[in-house]
């Protein structure tokens, strides 16, 4: 979970009223669901006879007065209300054409623009990656021609700051994981010319681990999520840190460190639990099915699975919802029931092919693969190669993996494919998602 930004908050707690809708609903909503949100938003709402303190105001704002901040949450207020007037008719019928070359629009020229364009950008990315890049480009392409001096404080550098790690968000669930470290290097170097950069910095720590972790960088993945972890708790971040702890947790669920992974997802469980978090519950609840599964423990995963899906249906991403789903069909899988496992991973690679996630559609299929292999069904497999193929080729991905998934369709055309073979597949499918040159080598006759 991402946060509200502070300069939105404070604009929120002063004068509801001035920040326009739908914006204002999302805020409601969110800090209804986050903890540090809400936290910040409590603080800001009491703060009002303290706003002559420098101490409180000065590091901010740049100015001690009361009539400062509100004048600058004012003129926040004004360019959000603005901005929304502007950008709302384009997100609702959107096109990429429409989002090109914004910064040439002296209408478009605004802090609430790129504001608007990054938080729309986050709140799509995990079921729109593709839109989601489109609008952080957007949003840099602003940010990054507005002066330098917008703002008080050097804050418009937290606006380009948050552009470029939008950015890479998105390029991370494209697979372009080469293009998103280079996009975090310039959302760095934004956010230390802030005179408190630690919140920036941190989140970008935690951006980097994940794209690491996606290049089974593991042990580089696995120091950026503590730099992150630490950085939020030294903030008092409780959220924030939890998302670094989880992503701790998934590169040891990674390296098949599973014991050390489980207990860190079942503290992620209890922090949604005294947080009363459906969210990090149900997150952490998929996790630690996915634990179970490979420990075997296929009645706790799905338990857990379970759990987990019933509270993804309320809150959540689709993108969640269905690898909780996939969770679900593994344990099916495992347990004998095989036809009723393809028949919901064929649903899951369905959607996954909707939505553009196409490495993810594929690794449903090699599953399908193992199913259908078991059953003796060799001739559904060419189809599914068949059609995991023309995926590939569809959404241009023109890597190896094509070579992997034509290895498998000839195997199973053959008769010789084995479950090793399935397994050589998805590993390399896997790597070639983070590793587009990579090259297929078929397993060697002896290993099959």
């Amino acid at each position: 979970m991402d946060h509200i930004p502070e300069s939105e908050l404070v604009v929120f707690a002063f004068d509801p009223d001035a920040m326009p809708e739908p914006r204002r609903s999302v805020i409601t909503r969110h800090a209804a669901e986050c903890a540090t949100c809400r936290s910040t938003l409590d603080f800001f709402m009491v703060a009002e006879d303290d706003l002559s303190d420098v101490d409180v105001w000065e590091p901010v704002m740049g100015s001690a007065t009361h009539e400062a901040l509100m004048s600058y949450a004012a003129r926040i207020a004004d360019e959000d209300r603005e901005a929304e007037e502007l950008l709302q008719p384009l997100f609702d019928a959107p096109a990429k054409a429409a989002w090109m070359n914004l910064d040439t629009q002296r209408r478009f020229m605004s802090g609430g623009v790129a504001r608007r364009l990054s938080a729309h950008a986050h709140s799509v990315v995990l079921n729109e990656p593709l839109d989601a890049l489109t609008f952080a480009d957007a949003a840099i392409s602003v940010a990054e021609a507005l002066p330098d001096d917008t703002y008080p404080a050097k804050a418009i550098y937290e606006l380009r700051g948050t552009a470029w790690k939008e950015r890479a968000n998105a390029q991370l669930l494209l697979g372009q994981c080469p293009e998103a470290l280079e996009s975090l290097l310039r959302a760095e170097r934004a956010y230390r010319h802030l005179t408190s950069p630690s919140l920036g910095l941190s989140n970008v720590a935690l951006v980097r681990a994940s794209v690491l972790y996606e290049q089974q960088r593991l042990d580089e993945a696995a120091a950026m999520a503590e730099r992150a972890e630490h950085g939020f708790a030294h903030l008092g971040d409780d959220d924030r840190r939890m998302t670094a702890l989880f992503a701790r947790a998934s590169i040891k669920f990674e390296a098949r460190n599973l014991d050390d992974a489980a207990a860190l997802f079942r503290q992620v469980i209890e922090y949604g639990e005294s947080m009363n978090s459906s969210l990090w519950i149900a997150r952490g609840s998929s996790a630690l099915g996915k634990c179970e599964v490979h420990r075997s423990n296929l009645g706790e995963a799905s338990m857990h699975f379970h759990k987990a899906l019933a509270l993804f249906r309320e809150v959540g991403s689709a993108n969640e919802r269905l690898s909780t789903e996939w969770g679900i069909a593994k344990v099916l899988l495992q347990g004998g029931k095989r036809s009723e496992a393809i028949r919901r991973m064929r649903d899951v690679a369905a959607e996954f092919e909707t939505r553009g996630m196409v490495t993810d559609a594929a690794l449903v299929g090699l599953d399908i693969a193992d199913a259908l292999l078991a059953l003796g069904h060799p001739r559904q497999i060419v189809e599914l190669a068949t059609r995991l193929f023309r995926v590939f080729t569809n959404a241009g991905m023109l890597t190896g993996a094509l070579t992997a998934i034509a290895y498998l369709k000839e195997a199973a055309a053959a008769g010789t494919l084995t479950p090793d073979d399935v397994q050589a597949v998805r590993s390399f499918v896997r790597r070639a998602e983070r590793q587009p040159a990579l090259l297929f080598v078929p397993p060697p006759p002896g290993n099959r």
